[in-house]
């Protein structure tokens, strides 16, 4: 997960707060006067910030998971405890409460970000795919975007199931099989990297000079992560949502 801003913007946020984080973005959010008292930028109007819905899309829902990890400065076991704590709860109130756009696509709202410019959102909160997806096209539109790793990340896997079930034949798990075989030779995990994919493929190589993630490298695009954040239990999860949609009905 990565979180995108304008450059113009980041530059002017820095100076404020000196780095780009959940803590700070909450901050920003809360500034009455917008970027006027964050930058003295007041024809920038409020801090607009945004990520997907995490009930429909699953970068929203690791947004509300990483930003709770983030505040307890945990890598692991995040626990109930944790997620129904009155500070955090407080504190996370106030970011989904000043966060806008709640999209059911990531890509939709990078999209609308980038066809719309600073005006629909200044940072959004999406995966390392979908920035590298959009980066150059945002340049060429509004300028150039920054992207910044959160201290506190997580790995995104995507499994893929062959599923040995009644409706399922042998023919068609065996097709299955063979679909995978030809998903991870080097040719298609080589092309995957244009879309900003880490290769599935150990073979393959993440640096090399036409690599997204070297040719990329001054947006902010990087291979080594900081700290990486396991799942956390069902019923972690499960609170996170229920404070969620309880945030929303007092939007």
């Amino acid at each position: 997960m990565v979180f995108v801003i304008w450059d113009e913007r980041y530059q002017a946020f820095r100076q404020k707060y000196q780095e780009l984080s959940f803590h700070t973005v909450s901050q920003a959010l809360q500034e009455k006067g917008g970027w006027n008292t964050i930058a003295g930028k007041p024809e920038w109007g409020l801090f607009k910030f945004g990520h997907t819905n995490p009930v429909q899309s699953n970068s929203g829902l690791m947004t509300i998971v990483l930003a709770a990890y983030s505040y307890q400065n945990k890598t692991n076991n995040l626990n109930l405890r944790d997620v129904v704590d009155v500070h955090f709860q407080s504190w996370m109130q106030e970011l989904e409460l000043g966060a806008n756009g709640m999209s059911n696509s990531t890509g939709n709202m990078m999209k609308e970000m980038v066809l719309k410019g600073p005006s629909s959102f200044d940072a959004l909160l999406v995966y390392e795919s979908v920035a590298i997806d959009y980066l150059k096209n945002a340049e060429g539109r509004w300028g150039q975007i920054r992207v910044v790793y959160p201290e506190y990340n997580a790995w995104n896997e995507n499994p893929y199931y062959v599923l040995n079930v009644p409706w399922s034949s042998s023919d068609q798990r065996k097709a299955a099989d063979k679909f995978l075989n030809f998903l991870l030779t080097e040719p298609i995990q080589r092309e995957s990297l244009n879309h900003g994919f880490r290769p599935a493929n150990p073979n393959v190589p993440v640096k090399f000079p036409e690599s997204p993630f070297v040719r990329y490298a001054n947006y902010g695009i990087q291979v080594d992560l900081q700290k990486i954040c396991e799942p956390p239990k069902a019923e972690v999860v499960t609170n996170l949502l229920a404070s969620w949609q309880r945030w929303q009905v007092n939007r």
